[in-house]
Parts: structure tokens; sequence; C-alpha cells
């Protein structure tokens, strides 16, 4: 058996005690893999919720929170981290400050996240000659990245409008790229319109 598949029954083990309340016997667990799978940062995030789980418990809620921080640390590029966090500035240590910067850090990575893998998946529908359902991908990509620029001035208008697919020619008004993603929907875009006008 690979490592990786008994990694995959492990953690299906530890939801599974998780479900049925049993967070002593699903810490425990955890903490066995964690010496077979040291620097998993999702590991210490599981850890560290399971530990606030606990009546009793040889770990702090300082130990918890260390965690979270050190998973953080281990995958800057994840959101869970973050999130998990969050929960636990407001939950434990009744932070909302603190909780916001958390939660506003994993909003980001996850609308990051989300970007990609739908110019991603609009690319691959590109390839499938499903250019109204890329559209539709382009246009929820657009209007995130509107979302996660910040606005210039209190009357500051959204850029994006929706396209109307049964009027390929119809309008778009006014979508302005940039960004890290800016050329990329623009080319994707472009070949979406190109492809919907010839029909």
């Amino acid at each position: 058996m690979t490592k990786t598949r008994s990694l995959k029954q492990k953690l299906a083990q530890v939801d599974r005690l998780w479900s049925d309340t049993k967070f002593g016997q699903a810490l425990s667990e955890v903490e066995k893999l964690m010496k077979a799978w040291p620097g998993s940062a999702h590991l210490l995030i599981l850890w560290a919720s399971l530990v606030q789980l606990q009546d009793k418990t040889d770990h702090t809620l300082d130990d918890a929170k260390k965690a979270l921080q050190s998973a953080i640390e281990m995958d800057r590029t994840s959101p869970a981290g973050f999130i998990e966090l969050g929960q636990f500035f407001d939950s434990v240590e009744d932070n909302p400050q603190e909780a916001s910067k958390a939660f506003s850090e994993g909003v980001a990575l996850a609308r990051q996240l989300l970007i990609e893998g739908l110019l991603g998946q609009a690319k691959s529908l590109m390839q499938l000659s499903k250019r109204e359902e890329a559209i539709k991908c382009i246009i929820e990509s657009l209007q995130l990245t509107n979302r996660s620029r910040p606005q210039k001035g209190a009357k500051a208008q959204g850029s994006v409008s929706l396209v109307d697919l049964k009027k390929p020619v119809g309008p778009i008004l006014g979508v302005q790229l940039g960004g890290s993603f800016g050329s990329e929907i623009e080319s994707i875009l472009n070949d979406a319109l190109t492809g919907l006008a010839l029909k």
C-alpha cells in the first residue's frame, strides 16, 4: 500500500471518529499521522481544530493557535489556515478585529484560487467548443476580479456587465482588464466572442 493511499485511509478514519464525536481518538490518530507526515499544513489544522474540541487535554488553546499559525507559514497560498485562524480568533479569543484580518486573507486567497479555476475551466470549455459556457466562467471571473480590486471614490461603478448570450454581438460595456489575470481573461474572452460572432 502506498503512503498516499494509507494517508487517505487514515484521514477517512479521522473523519469518521470526528463525525461520531470521538474527538480524543481522532486527535490521537492525527498525532500519529503528524509523525509520519511532518510538515503537513492540513494535519496541523486538523490537530488544532481537534484540540479545541477536547474537554481535557495536555494541549492548550495557545498550542492550537500556534499550530494554525504554523500551518499558514507552511502553506501561505491556502485559504484554509487563515479561515481556521479567523474562527479561532472569533470563537475562542473573542477578537473580531484579528478574526476579520484572518478571514480577509483567507477570502482573498480563496477568490484567487476560484478565479484561476474559472479561467482554466473556460479554456477547457473553449477547446470543447462550448463558448457560451466559457463566457459564463469568464463573466464570473471578471466579477470576482472586480471585487478583489479596491474601488476608488464612493460612486465607483463595477467594470463588468453581463453578456447577452442570445445576441453574441450584444453589448459588453467598458470591461477594464488589469491585475494579474487581465491579459489571460482578455485572450479567452476575445476567442470566445469571436467564435460566437462567427456562428
